[in-house]
């Protein structure tokens, strides 16, 4: 499968894993920490499981890159809470604005540590990406500044070094999904370093209903996570990966207007849409 086909299906699923992350946020008792403990860690154990089913595990020497693994749980447990708080602290359209920041973390960062080159039409097309996200999301208010704003860009920039930082260190694996384990296990983990007592609130995500809301939210997260990292073993880049997965948005409005009866500023999505399907494919 082709780096570019697998960076498509992590942009699809990550959509609907912002959607249904969104849903387990809105009630006042979820606590960020308490959810980015117990799905990170869900996803690290969906991988563990599955290396094992499928006799893929693998444990590399990394002693070269122990810097690394600890920036990369630094990054990903940090970035989670500040992205869960922004979910629940500030509008999604907004979000999902700061947000797009995140591509520029990675496209800077691929370039410095990872010697990536980019052309002139890859940057425009960036630009129209970020630009289309932007036009999508945004809706007139006052947008008064708040402390899910801040959350939403220090969320941002974490996870876009996060991803490049990983991007190095899964150069010396075989299996993606051994990565993965630890990828997710490690920072899911250190979550409750921050704030240990957020372990108490856990258990508002054990009912069953939650439950199930949680697992199929983890099971499509997890997709994202292995098809992202595919494109770049697959000779993607990640200057080109990381932006290319804010065509999500595309799905985000179609399944808004053909389920979600979404038919306010149509033309404005349009416009939206159209810059950031030709931001793509400058980057093909």
């Amino acid at each position: 499968m082709s780096w570019i086909t697998l960076a498509i299906i992590s942009a699809i699923t990550g959509s609907l894993t912002s959607v249904l992350q969104k849903v387990l946020l809105r009630d006042e008792q979820s606590d960020a920490i308490a959810f980015s403990f117990i799905f990170q860690t869900m996803v690290g154990i969906m991988f563990l499981t599955y290396t094992i089913a499928t006799k893929t595990f693998e444990l590399p020497n990394l002693s070269s890159v122990s810097l690394n693994l600890v920036l990369m749980t630094f990054l990903y447990s940090l970035g989670s809470i500040f992205t869960f708080n922004a979910f629940k602290t500030a509008e999604a359209s907004e979000v999902a604005i700061l947000f797009t920041s995140s591509t520029v973390w990675s496209v800077l960062a691929a370039v410095i540590f990872l010697n990536e080159k980019i052309l002139i039409y890859n940057i425009f097309g960036i630009t129209l990406i970020i630009l289309g996200v932007i036009i999508v999301n945004h809706k007139k208010s006052s947008w008064k500044v708040n402390k899910g704003h801040y959350f939403a860009l220090a969320g941002a920039m974490l996870f876009g070094l996060a991803f490049t930082n990983d991007a190095y260190i899964i150069n010396y694996y075989n299996s993606i999904s051994s990565y993965m384990i630890i990828a997710f296990g490690f920072p899911g983990i250190a979550s409750l370093l921050y704030k240990p007592k957020a372990i108490n609130k856990v258990k508002h995500f054990l009912s069953l209903k939650t439950l199930i809301k949680l697992t199929i939210t983890g099971a499509l997260y997890a997709i994202s996570a292995i098809t992202i990292f595919s494109a770049y073993k697959n000779g993607g880049q990640a200057s080109l990966i990381a932006p290319i997965q804010k065509t999500s948005i595309i799905l985000t409005v179609f399944i808004g207007y053909l389920f979600l009866n979404e038919r306010k500023n149509i033309f404005k999505k349009i416009v939206g849409v159209s810059f950031v399907f030709s931001g793509a494919l400058l980057l093909i």
